[in-house]
């Protein structure tokens, strides 16, 4: 933006780059809806939330919480990226979106070759094997206040089966 007193105005240099890299890029302007923002932006952060569990970095949900709500500055009214997940957008529709927006880049970049391979929306196997737990009922034999994440942890770690 270019700034005058109180007035902002967009800088018609940076709107002529911009188009110069979406043209070069291949890419078409659109407009976004805020729904789908949110997805792109949390949903790979609660996805690497789930890798750092299942990768035994972390403990339990919460421990993820209270460092991307203390240490990040995610927003504490929705309880942290985990209990976002679990409790605001559903365990399913995590998993359907990242699998959508997974597919959808590795569309992207096979059809660009100038964009780079990413990883980040392709689904966690903890992800994944907390949504077939919850399709088989587990979710109603978790005491109040687990989330189903630490009890399908707990239930590997005491030898449950590795696939739920």
């Amino acid at each position: 933006f270019i700034h005058k007193g109180r007035d902002k105005l967009v800088d018609p240099e940076v709107v002529a780059q911009m188009d110069k890299i979406r043209q070069k890029k291949g890419i078409t302007a659109r407009a976004v809806p805020d729904d789908e923002i949110v997805e792109r932006l949390f949903f790979p952060l609660i996805n690497e939330g789930f890798k750092i569990l299942e990768e035994g970095h972390a403990v339990r949900s919460s421990d993820i919480d209270v460092v991307y709500i203390f240490g990040y500055g995610f927003p504490p009214a929705k309880g942290g990226p985990m209990f976002f997940a679990e409790s605001y957008v559903g365990l399913p529709k995590l998993l359907e979106r990242l699998k959508v927006h997974a597919a959808e880049t590795k569309r992207k970049v096979e059809a660009n070759k100038t964009l780079l391979p990413v990883d980040y929306f392709e689904p966690s196997k903890l992800l994944i094997e907390c949504v077939q737990a919850e399709q088989m009922g587990m979710k109603s034999k978790v005491p109040v206040g687990v989330p189903l994440v630490d009890a399908v942890l707990n239930y590997k770690k005491k030898g449950g089966a590795s696939k739920l």
